[in-house]
C-alpha cells in the first residue's frame, strides 16, 4: 500500500495542466476485469495498439481499485495489422484526434470501486492523464462490465474523457470490448473500441486495436 501512494504521491507531482497545440491521442484503456472470487488480485501487462506501445498496473484490495498506465511511442512503433492508420483525411489538419501514430509519452492514474452483482462484473473508475510530449490534461471516467468463465474473461467499457486541444474542449467517447484468455496466470488481452468526438462537425470515430499480455498476482 506505501508503494502504491509514492506512486500517486510522485505522479501528481508531475502532472501539469496544460493545453497541446497538437491532436488529442487514443490510448489503450486499462479495464482490469478482476476475477471476481479473489479478494487481492495484481495485474502487470504489456500490450501494443495503434498508436504506441502500452505498459499497465491494475490492483484490487476488496472492492478498491486502483488503476496506472504509460503509453509511449519514439515515433517509430508502426502497429497497424488492419491499416486502420492508413486512413488519413483530407481535412486532417482541422480534426482534433490523431489518426496515426506520432512521437508520445502518456501516463494517466486512476481510482475505482468493484461491483459484483451474482455472475457479473461491475466496476467504476475516474481519474486524470497526462500527455507529457505535447503537454495535455485528459480527466476520465469509465464504466466496466463483464462476465467470465475458466477459460475467459470478457467485457465491454465505456470510457468519457474531458481535455483541451488546440485551445478547444474537447470531450470523446471511447467504447471498448475486450477478451481475456487465461493460462494459468497469464492472460492473453485483446480490445477493440473507437474513440468518439462529441464536438460539433468533428463527428467523427478512430479505431482502436490492442493486443497484449498479462501477469496476474
Amino acid at each position: 500500500m506505501k508503494i502504491l501512494i509514492f506512486l500517486i504521491l510522485v505522479f501528481l507531482s508531475f502532472v501539469s495542466i496544460g493545453q497541446s497545440n497538437n491532436n488529442y491521442i487514443p490510448v489503450t484503456i486499462n479495464a482490469p476485469q478482476f476475477i471476481k472470487d479473489k479478494d487481492k488480485e495484481l495485474q502487470i501487462g504489456t500490450k501494443i495498439n495503434n498508436y504506441g506501445l502500452h505498459f499497465n498496473l491494475a490492483g484490487k484490495l476488496k472492492r478498491k481499485i486502483l488503476i496506472f498506465s504509460i503509453q509511449q511511442n519514439n515515433g517509430n512503433i508502426k502497429f497497424d495489422p488492419l491499416s486502420f492508420n492508413k486512413e488519413y483525411y483530407a481535412e486532417e489538419e482541422t480534426h482534433l484526434i490523431q489518426s496515426h501514430p506520432t512521437t508520445m509519452f502518456y501516463c494517466e492514474l486512476g481510482l475505482g470501486y468493484n461491483f459484483n452483482f451474482n455472475a457479473q462484473k461491475l466496476s467504476l473508475i475516474a481519474g486524470l492523464g497526462q500527455e507529457f510530449t505535447n503537454s495535455n490534461t485528459r480527466y476520465f471516467l469509465q464504466i466496466d462490465w463483464g462476465n467470465e468463465s475458466k477459460l475467459m474473461n470478457a467485457g465491454i467499457t465505456l470510457r468519457a474523457n474531458y481535455t483541451t486541444v488546440n485551445d478547444i474542449r474537447l470531450i470523446t467517447l471511447e467504447p471498448m470490448v475486450q477478451g481475456k484468455l487465461k493460462i494459468w496466470k497469464f492472460r492473453i488481452v485483446s480490445q477493440f473500441g473507437y474513440s468518439i468526438s462529441l464536438k460539433e462537425n468533428q463527428d467523427y470515430m478512430k479505431p482502436i486495436l490492442t493486443f497484449g499480455l498479462e501477469y496476474t498476482i
